[in-house]
């Protein structure tokens, strides 16, 4: 483990007492567990923000498709862009 810095923390008592719980349960220290949450709360948000950012780029590519398709005649971009995707992923 990286060196430790001690700080300070305001909890509600619930709050507390679901740390210690959880921590007794995972036989560990209160401390351990509140790192751990964090990190993974950390990246949960990391992950639903990288997921987001697929969503937009997917609606900007799609938008894009959809703006030639009306320009060169109708053609199904969404299933182009998604048939594409497969592929891609396939590698």
């Amino acid at each position: 483990m990286a060196h430790c810095i001690r700080i300070n923390i305001t909890v509600d008592r619930e709050t507390l007492r679901l740390a210690d719980r959880e921590a007794r349960r995972q036989k560990t220290s209160r401390s351990e567990f509140i790192r751990k949450a964090v990190r993974e709360q950390a990246q949960s948000l990391r992950h639903e923000f990288e997921e987001e950012e697929r969503r937009q780029r997917q609606a900007r590519a799609i938008e894009g498709l959809n703006r030639l398709a009306k320009q060169f005649g109708d053609w199904p971009a969404e299933q182009i862009l998604r048939e594409s995707r497969d592929r891609w992923q396939k590698g």
